[in-house]
């Protein structure tokens, strides 16, 4: 084999080596401390420690006596899956001017809307909180879920247009010529196929409002306690292990989420063909 050819097959080799080795180094870093915080939860121990002092699944089972955690863990439930199911109505309403509008502004608005992504969590907490406090609501759980939906519409908002700006416009001019109505047509044709980007955003917008902390602590109120604010507690008060156990259930749960998204991605595609 000539030397040159010999030398590029060595390079090239050398730089899908590099490549290869420094993803997989920043995914171990990235997933390490998720990781090591789920191992910590099975210790037999009266604290976190890494390695866990044996094995036990003592504190997973002392999260079912905990009376305030199953009342956050429920809470949380009931605020993400609203805060969801009203983030994906306005969202997927949102995506029809952004992407197939023509008016001045709609880059503006596009700006807007996506603003609580770019936004600090703690000017966008404060600013609600004062908002609230203005108009005199009191801080209760439709107040929550409405703050959620304020930082998650965007997530459906996004990957809802990006699906629609893939959609073929000819197969809805071909289900119109058939005698389709526009409700038929969104129903039939346009919404199948927008349904993975619905429920990739969904999946999003489900995993932040569940593990949202900092928006939370300053809508919540003393009486509408989250997981997560349940989480900090105590960590913050009581370095209990327990507090790891629910840190893995938190993992578990997303976990869950983006596989329940993969999959209803998947069964759509399905559908469609």
């Amino acid at each position: 084999m000539p030397a040159g050819r010999l030398g590029g097959r060595v390079g090239h080799v050398t730089f899908w080596v590099a490549i290869w080795t420094l993803a997989l180094g920043g995914l171990l870093y990235l997933l390490l401390p998720t990781l090591i915080i789920v191992v910590a939860s099975f210790t037999a121990g009266e604290y976190i420690t890494f390695p866990p002092q044996g094995l036990s699944l003592r504190w997973f089972t002392r999260l079912m006596a905990l009376a305030e955690v199953r009342v956050s863990a429920w809470r949380s439930l009931i605020v993400a899956t609203a805060a969801t199911a009203v983030a994906v109505v306005l969202g997927v309403a949102a995506a029809f001017p952004l992407v197939r509008g023509r008016f001045a502004g709609r880059e503006a608005l596009n700006a807007f809307l996506m603003s609580p992504l770019i936004l600090p969590s703690l000017v966008y907490g404060l600013a609600a909180l004062m908002f609230v406090s203005a108009i005199g609501l009191p801080l209760s759980v439709p107040v929550l879920v409405l703050s959620h939906v304020a930082i998650i519409v965007p997530y459906v908002i996004r990957t809802t247009a990006a699906s629609l700006a893939l959609l073929d416009p000819h197969l809805e001019e071909a289900a119109r010529s058939l005698g389709a109505n526009a409700w038929k047509t969104f129903l039939r044709v346009i919404l199948p196929n927008l349904l993975p980007g619905i429920a990739t955003g969904a999946a999003f917008a489900f995993i932040s409002s569940f593990d949202n902390l900092t928006v939370s602590l300053f809508l919540a109120g003393p009486r509408v306690e989250t997981l997560p604010i349940r989480l900090f507690a105590m960590i913050n008060f009581d370095f209990d292990p327990a507090a790891a156990a629910i840190s893995a259930v938190l993992v578990l749960i997303t976990f869950a989420v983006v596989l329940l998204a993969h999959w209803a991605v998947g069964l759509t595609r399905v559908i469609r063909l």
